[in-house]
């Protein structure tokens, strides 16, 4: 919070009041400027926008099935020693986005994403290592060969005017930001509960985990980051999460598997968080189970 302060942002907490901030007609997403992100939009462009993603991510609800066996395939892969975020959340985030996207994602490119701030730049842009990253992707993705899935969808929304020519080049990145990131911070945060706390059900997990810890909001009085970690955690509103259904999906599968994995007991060392005001989760936590203890 005190971060938000000295940027001059003001910060909204308790549930009630985030759940009247993300409703209120007076707080826009929308900083001005022209950002051709959905994030950064409100009224006519954001509906727009956002029917746009909404068509694509139907097509992973429900989840493929070549899609669930690739992520518990990855999962049983493990081995006796693995990190929750490089070796578990990182390839099961990735899976995903993938077939959002309808093109395959290297390590290069998952660099990148992560070292973007597409889905809030909280500081006003003075991140330009993030911004070149998202710059970077951009471009290599209005280059890239699509098969069926988002990408492709895009461009065919485009060619039929519902996306300018910078939406085209941006919404693409924006899509792939908001399904990793959150998705890799929520699965390595979950996956640690599991390891450390034992059972417990996605439902319970996505409640007291929330990757996305605030939201930005423009109104009368300046800026205002809305906290999401009061039991909010897909948002409310206007600009509630559309990917809410497949990212539940996504995680009874992956922790369905990381459980059974788990099973025989473990133990966890190496944890370290993120630092970001807004991303929250583990930066590093290895598993050890216990039939690998030696």
């Amino acid at each position: 919070m005190d971060e938000f302060e000295r940027h001059g942002i003001g910060v909204v907490t308790g549930r009630d009041a985030c759940a009247r901030a993300l409703r209120s007609a007076e707080l826009t997403s929308d900083p001005g400027g022209g950002s051709p992100s959905v994030l950064l939009r409100d009224g006519e462009d954001h509906t727009r926008l956002r029917a746009v993603l909404r068509e694509i991510i139907a097509g992973l609800e429900p989840v493929p099935a070549d899609l669930r066996t690739s992520i518990e395939t990855t999962v049983t892969g493990l081995g006796t020693s693995f990190d929750l975020v490089r070796g578990f959340a990182r390839p099961v985030a990735g899976a995903v986005t993938s077939a959002l996207l309808g093109v395959p994602l290297d390590d290069v490119f998952l660099d990148h994403l992560e070292a973007t701030t597409a889905n809030l730049d909280v500081f006003g842009g003075v991140d330009r290592a993030g911004q070149a990253s998202a710059f970077r992707l951009a471009v290599q993705l209005s280059r890239t060969p699509a098969g069926p899935g988002g990408l492709t969808a895009l461009r065919e929304a485009h060619a039929a005017g519902r996306l300018d020519e910078d939406e085209l080049m941006f919404t693409p990145v924006v899509l792939a930001h908001a399904a990793y990131e959150n998705s890799l911070n929520f699965l390595a945060g979950a996956g640690l509960q599991l390891a450390t706390s034992g059972p417990r059900t996605v439902r319970e997990l996505v409640t007291a985990i929330c990757p996305a810890r605030y939201v930005l909001r423009f109104g009368p009085d300046g800026p205002v980051a809305i906290s999401l970690a009061d039991g909010l955690p897909f948002g409310l509103g206007r600009h509630a999460c559309p990917g809410s259904g497949v990212a539940v999906a996504e995680g009874e599968i992956a922790l369905a598997a990381l459980a059974k994995v788990l099973a025989v007991g473990c133990r966890v060392g190496e944890v370290r968080w993120k630092t970001h005001p807004v991303f929250h989760g583990p930066e590093r936590a290895v598993v050890t189970l216990a039939s690998g203890d030696g």
